[in-house]
């Protein structure tokens, strides 16, 4: 079994997480686990808007999500009191590298793989390898074998610690 950050109240709807230390957030009400997670030291996640994280997604080191943004066409320079929500997901088997930056209101499609250093600005599509600032499409896994290691139930996450999902 996975070892659990107990100091703060995050929702877990899955007991097979694993965070490393370093881990900083706000509002960490908002941060949803719907599966077997890996998130790497020093992850920082700040923002009002959700996070979900889905099954089986392992995120490296240093790892930035904002779910919200400054307002900076409102009311004052260099913006306002407003904060714009973006809530982020991140689907199942999703493979993060260290040091990637997230920004509010995307999705990253299931099966993705985001590259080192990669700067997500935009919806990222099912089975994609991206990189790059902002990310762009590197190339795109193999649909077929994607589907059929999902089909035996090949999740790296599950088979590391050794427990199957109730």
């Amino acid at each position: 079994m996975l070892k659990m950050i107990k100091k703060i109240k995050l929702r877990f709807f899955n007991k097979y997480v694993k965070i490393n230390k370093g881990f900083r957030c706000a509002y960490p009400e908002k941060i949803s686990f719907e599966g077997y997670a890996y998130i790497g030291p020093n992850a920082q996640i700040f923002g009002e808007g959700k996070l979900t994280i889905k099954n089986n997604v392992i995120i490296g080191p240093n790892i930035t999500v904002m779910t919200s943004n400054h307002n900076y066409n409102g009311t004052s320079l260099p913006y306002d009191s407003i904060n714009l929500i973006g809530d982020v997901t991140i689907e199942e088997n999703v493979w993060i590298g260290a040091n990637v930056s997230i920004v509010p209101g995307v999705t990253i499609g299931e099966g993705a793989v985001i590259a080192m250093g990669a700067v997500i600005t935009k919806d990222i599509p099912m089975c994609s390898v991206v990189g790059g600032n902002p990310a762009k499409l590197i190339k795109n896994r193999d649909v077929r074998q994607y589907n059929n290691l999902k089909e035996q139930g090949a999740l790296y996450l599950e088979k590391k610690y050794g427990a199957s999902r109730s």
